[in-house]
Order: C-alpha cells, then sequence, then structure tokens
C-alpha cells in the first residue's frame, strides 16, 4: 500500500522561476540549466520506480513511502522507504546516463558519456549510509529498532554499469518486487502492533522540504532578480496593468491572471513575505489600491494591519 505518493517538487519549481527572472551570466554561473536538467532526471527516475510499485501488486502486508522527509540528529530525505513486516527498505534511485563505474579508492561514482566525457559524482553508498544512520536515528528517538536495508535503483535496465561495489546493493526496477518478495520468506521480525505504530509515525513525521527563498539558498542579491509580470504567451517581462487584467505590449495578448505567476516568483525567489509596497515595485502596478486586492485575492496568509500589513504564502498553497 502507497500511504505517501511522491512529493510536490517545490525545488524544480524554484529552479523554474530562476530561469526565469535571473540574468542570463548569473543563471550560467549557477548552472540553472544543469540544475534543472538534473532535478528533472531524478523526477523521472523515481516515477519509474514507483511505476513499478503500482504495476506489481504486493501480497504481503506493506507500506511505501515516496519522497520522505524526516528530522532526527539532521535533516534528511529518503526517496522511497518500504516498510514490511521484515524490517524497512531504502531505495535510492540514481537516474544518470552513460557508462557507470565506481571508484575502488574514493567515494566517488564515474559515468562517462559516449563523447568521451567523463564525470563524478559522489558515489550513492553515502548517501544510503547517511539516511541509513539517520533513520536508525530517528527510530531510537521513539523506541524502536528494526533492521534497515540499503540499494540503489538504475531506472534503465540498459545501463552498462563496469563494476560494483561490495557495500552497495545495485538494482534495476523490475528487480525490486522479487527481491522484496525473497525477503518476505524471511522470518517477521516486527509485530502487527508495531508495525501499524511505525507506519502511523512516519507520516505524522514527515515535513515536505521548503527550499524558498532561492536566493538566500543560492545566495544571490535579490536586486539581480528581474521584476515585472511575465507574459505567458510569448515570455516577455513587463505587461501593463489594464483595466481588471494585464496587456503585453509585444505580442498584444491580454491575461486577467498573469500577476498570480509573478507574485508566486517573488516567494519562491526573493523572501517569505511580501508587503504592498514591495507588491507595487515588482508587479510595477503605481496605486495601494490595486496591489492590495490582487493580494487579497490570493490564497495568502495576511498578518498585520494598515502600513504594518503583509502577506505569507503557505507551501502547500504555491502550486
Amino acid at each position: 500500500m502507497i500511504l505517501k505518493t511522491e512529493s510536490t517538487p517545490y525545488h524544480l519549481f524554484g529552479l523554474e522561476a530562476l530561469q526565469r527572472r535571473l540574468s542570463l551570466s548569473r543563471s550560467l554561473e549557477i548552472d540553472i540549466t544543469g540544475r534543472l536538467r538534473i532535478a528533472n532526471a531524478g523526477i523521472n527516475g523515481e516515477r519509474a520506480l514507483q511505476a513499478i510499485f503500482n504495476k506489481y501488486k504486493l501480497t504481503f502486508e506493506h507500506a511505501i513511502y515516496h519522497g520522505l522527509n524526516l528530522q532526527s540528529t539532521g535533516k534528511f530525505q529518503i526517496d522511497n522507504l518500504f516498510l514490511s513486516h521484515q524490517g524497512a527498505y531504502i531505495f535510492e534511485v540514481k537516474n544518470i546516463q552513460g557508462r557507470i563505474s565506481f571508484s575502488e579508492k574514493t567515494n566517488q561514482l564515474i559515468r562517462t558519456l559516449d563523447n568521451g566525457q567523463v564525470d563524478a559524482f559522489e558515489c550513492p553508498s553515502v548517501q544510503l549510509r547517511r539516511n541509513h544512520y539517520l533513520l536508525q536515528d530517528w527510530l531510537h528517538g521513539r523506541n524502536l529498532s528494526i533492521p534497515i536495508h540499503t540499494a540503489v535503483v538504475f531506472p534503465n535496465p540498459r545501463q552498462i554499469i563496469e563494476n560494483t561495489r561490495p557495500d552497495l546493493r545495485i538494482l534495476f526496477p523490475n528487480e525490486v518486487p522479487s527481491m522484496l518478495r525473497e525477503s518476505e520468506l524471511n522470518p517477521p521480525v516486527i509485530d502487527s502492533r508495531t508495525f501499524s505504530h511505525i507506519k502511523n509515525e512516519l507520516l505524522k513525521g514527515n515535513i515536505d522540504f521548503n527550499p524558498f527563498p532561492m536566493c538566500k539558498r543560492f545566495q544571490i542579491d535579490p536586486v539581480e532578480i528581474k521584476s515585472g509580470v511575465l507574459c505567458d504567451i510569448c515570455g516577455t517581462l513587463g505587461m501593463q496593468r489594464i483595466f481588471r487584467g494585464w496587456g503585453c505590449n509585444v505580442c498584444k495578448s491580454i491575461s486577467r491572471t498573469a500577476h498570480i505567476q509573478a507574485i508566486t516568483d517573488w516567494f519562491m525567489l526573493v523572501s517569505d513575505t511580501m508587503n504592498n509596497r514591495q507588491c507595487r515595485e515588482f508587479l510595477h502596478v503605481p496605486k495601494n489600491y490595486t496591489a492590495s486586492r490582487l493580494l487579497d485575492d490570493l490564497p495568502l496568509e495576511p498578518q498585520g494591519v494598515n502600513r504594518g500589513r503583509y502577506y505569507h504564502f503557505p507551501l502547500e498553497r504555491m502550486v
């Protein structure tokens, strides 16, 4: 049973907002395009494993969590956690193109592309060990102790893996159900009451990861963020406020809701609060009344009164 589906990819949405509003030179410096490519590859890889869990119906009692964010001695995220009466299984998905090899001297994964380009990444065993220890600490904090197993999953079964590591179990998606069925043949170590308790505690303990504001995350000066309302037809920044809407001077399109993305971009990029003056300056509207009406029409949480009034955008309402 899938108890938690994949998390909303807030980090991806933040990178897309940076791509919309950061200067080209700064975007290249931070490599926004590369970060977006990695983020999308990660999401696609996760979905390949999720599709396997949806396709194969396991007959024994279990619980599946996708994108679990917990806090123990440190914050940590588990891409995929499988819980059964035999223990917990952490699956880390790595969607990396090219031929894969593992360094024998360092904790590195080496990727070689067809064009000869060679790149080094942190070995998945490092993250799996870290998540193993942190999940163990999280369980100990609740007076619980269960076996924890780990594996890395490469979503493409045609991936060429040139060597392996003794401390790293490597699987392809279609191998995961067979491995879990084999583990079910082992004697159970978690009774029904404890199993139910752990299931609920994992759900209660999950806190969605909030990467905003992205300027703080990447040490970007907010003045580098381009202001204005973006035309969703031609991509031009600087739509003009017209009667109950926005007009684009380039493609002449009209939108009644273009300001929503602009205000959302502010919260994703610049600050977790916005006041009337900041709204006017960012959207290029002159009137206090107009800014107040635009802010009040959105699912924001207002705080304060009169000139001290400001707004907060709850994470779960952003998308």
